[in-house]
């Protein structure tokens, strides 16, 4: 595909957002410019499709305010899918959060949209291997209390022994994101006088969306900034051993 086709079929696609086409055929268009696009452009191609798409994100979740659950889970499910394809992991799982945590609030008068033990499980697990161990936490207690909410519907002994045997599980889980979430290493601990200014830096850079209809994704990107603070206190602390060495030896 040409270079032309490419920008065609991004413009196509941006168009299509503008007019708010959140359907299949929106999708397949991003899906074909992006793997239509060569090495050497898509990276580029990528970021701009990504910023794009954060900004307008948080318009249009604006302009939902007043929709069904439906016509928002709907949206949110879109926007998941299309970060996953963009390779915006941050964005995809927190829109998946959002969905998650909508849901959940809204299942006390909907039973149709309660949130199973299994999901947000399967969210947690996704949470920690993309590096966000506070919100794989909040998710594991999450599914720890769906699986209590299930054992009080008079289950089978069998159930009841797997209800047992998920808990477990899950608490291990919760268990370890709990620990990498609270964990600082000595190295870090030592290099926090030097963090201040850096850490503004980068909480500006890495401020949660405003103007989203519920605090779903709020809570996520708390947890975005919690990683990259551990992130800055490691190579802060790094770059402090490095300074210290000579003096060492000198000794």
């Amino acid at each position: 595909m040409s270079e032309a086709t490419i920008a065609d079929q991004s413009y196509l696609f941006l168009n299509r957002i503008h007019d708010r086409r959140f359907d299949e055929e929106s999708l397949r268009i991003l899906e074909l410019s992006l793997v239509a696009t060569n090495a050497k452009s898509f990276s580029d191609l990528r970021s701009r499709l990504r910023d794009f798409m954060r900004s307008e994100s948080s318009v249009i979740f604006s302009e939902l305010a007043g929709e069904s659950v439906v016509a928002k889970l709907s949206v949110l499910e879109f926007f998941a899918r299309a970060f996953a394809l963009i390779g915006d992991t941050e964005s995809c799982l927190a829109m998946k959060y959002e969905a998650l945590t909508l849901r959940e609030i809204k299942s006390t008068s909907c039973l149709w949209l309660r949130v199973s033990h299994s999901e947000w499980t399967n969210f947690a697990v996704q949470s920690m291997e993309h590096g966000f161990p506070s919100i794989a936490t909040k998710a594991s207690e999450n599914a720890l209390l769906g699986l209590k909410r299930d054992s009080l519907i008079e289950p089978t002994s069998e159930e009841y022994s797997e209800t047992l045997d998920a808990a477990a599980s899950v608490r291990r889980l919760r268990d370890s994101a709990a620990s990498l979430t609270s964990s600082h290493s000595v190295q870090a601990q030592g290099a926090e006088y030097l963090r201040s200014k850096e850490l503004r830096i980068l909480s500006r850079q890495t401020r949660p969306m405003k103007n989203l209809d519920s605090t779903g994704s709020n809570l996520f990107r708390e947890g975005i900034n919690k990683r990259n603070e551990r992130m800055l206190q490691h190579l802060r602390s790094t770059q402090m051993i490095r300074d210290l060495e000579p003096h060492s030896r000198c000794i």
